[in-house]
């Protein structure tokens, strides 16, 4: 029978030979240890299970799991475990063997009672500085992540500090463009000059698409926090955007070009928003092309492609001037355009958003006088895998 006593602070005493078990104890009580009692390895192991006592003092010589074996399984279980081990004068071998399986100590028959002490203050001593040093690991960890946390707060407000101070400057703008435009009309209707009506009104009209752009762009970006993921063809947002904007491009003089995938895998996706992300491409490369009034070869492509199971990849290129380097850093985090008094600022930070809501990764290589070439990668979604976006809640 094992015999046990539960203080605050516990040692588990394995040993087969009761004298020895019962002396132990009154020496560990006496030090301020409660003792829990087993007379073999297999009720040691099972009352370690049990208690988890942080000290095991264990013979190394016993019938059935000997003290070694049971050394192993404890610091298998559990590796803070300190384990000091019982060896008599012939078994220094063993005691050797002990260490090198992480054993605190070794004490050896017959037992000074000093020595004893010595050994269990010595594993005292280590699972104090053991708690100490997981404490500050758990402070030191705390304060890492306290940490990101401020900075990552600190980055989201300077995001947003910029995108207030760029959405005012476009309503800047447009505001100035209806003061302009108001000022035309008011010296067209009191001077009857038809001239200055019909400019003014143009101002007016333009300025009016700028806020409806302004409007659709804000409410878009709201819109990619709540993704909807459907089984979709990739190709399909692909077609849908080209055939949208193939018109405009043959009024620019551009050639618009799509390269489907034939049998690419079906993929869960929002399809309504890739579109969103594509049209901002197709729209951007189009005026980066319509810009060169100097050429007529004007050139945008989208490709699709899926060279294997595990990617879905869109490309559009363009052979327009490509992208100032003064922007490309910050193309797809700061509200910039590029666009000029024309552009809101939005549309690849949209694009970015969607595109890191689908678990994707956008990016863009500028060859300058030679046009841009941007890559979205979506990794193929089924449905019910794991391995799929955050919903673009990011």
């Amino acid at each position: 029978m094992a015999e046990q006593k539960s203080t605050q602070k516990q040692i588990l005493l394995i040993d087969d030979e009761q004298g020895i078990r019962n002396v132990l104890r009154i020496t560990m009580e006496a030090a301020g240890f409660g003792v829990i009692l087993a007379s073999d390895g297999e009720s040691g192991l099972s009352l370690f299970h049990e208690h988890h006592p942080q000290i095991v003092v264990t013979d190394i010589k016993m019938p059935g799991i000997d003290g070694i074996e049971v050394l192993k399984k404890i610091k298998q279980a559990r590796p803070e475990t300190e384990v000091v081990m019982i060896t008599g004068h012939g078994d220094l071998d063993l005691a050797v063997k002990s260490l090198k399986h992480e054993a605190s100590d070794f004490i050896t028959k017959p037992i000074d009672i000093n020595v004893l002490e010595a050994a269990l203050k010595k594993a005292d001593e280590r699972i104090a500085i053991s708690n100490s040093v997981k404490d500050y690991k758990e402070d030191l960890e705390g304060l890492i992540k306290e940490k990101d946390r401020k900075i990552n707060e600190s980055k989201h407000l300077i995001s947003i500090g910029r995108t207030i101070a760029g959405m005012s400057h476009a309503i800047k703008n447009i505001a100035g463009g209806l003061k302009g435009s108001s000022f035309i009309l008011e010296q067209g209707i009191e001077l009857g000059n038809q001239q200055y009506l019909t400019y003014g009104w143009e101002m007016v009209k333009g300025n009016i698409d700028k806020i409806t752009k302004l409007s659709l762009d804000l409410l878009n970006y709201a819109k990619t926090s709540r993704l909807q993921f459907v089984p979709t063809d990739p190709n399909l947002p692909a077609q849908d955007v080209a055939n949208l904007m193939k018109l405009s491009a043959q009024k620019k003089k551009i050639t618009l070009t799509l390269i489907p995938c034939p049998g690419i895998s079906m993929t869960d996706m929002d399809p309504d928003a890739i579109h969103e992300c594509l049209l901002n491409l197709i729209t951007n490369a189009i005026e980066a092309v319509a810009d060169q009034t100097d050429r007529n070869d004007g050139q945008v492509t989208l490709s699709v492609s899926g060279p294997d199971t595990q990617t879905v990849r869109y490309i559009v290129t363009d052979n327009g001037a490509g992208i100032h380097p003064s922007v490309q850093d910050k193309i797809f985090n700061d509200f910039i355009t590029t666009k000029g008094s024309g552009g809101t600022g939005f549309g690849l930070m949209i694009t970015k958003k969607i595109v890191s809501g689908h678990n994707g990764t956008i990016r863009f290589a500028n060859a300058n006088g030679n046009g841009t070439q941007f890559l979205i990668e979506l990794p193929i979604r089924k449905r019910g895998d794991n391995r799929g976006g955050d919903d673009g809640k990011n």
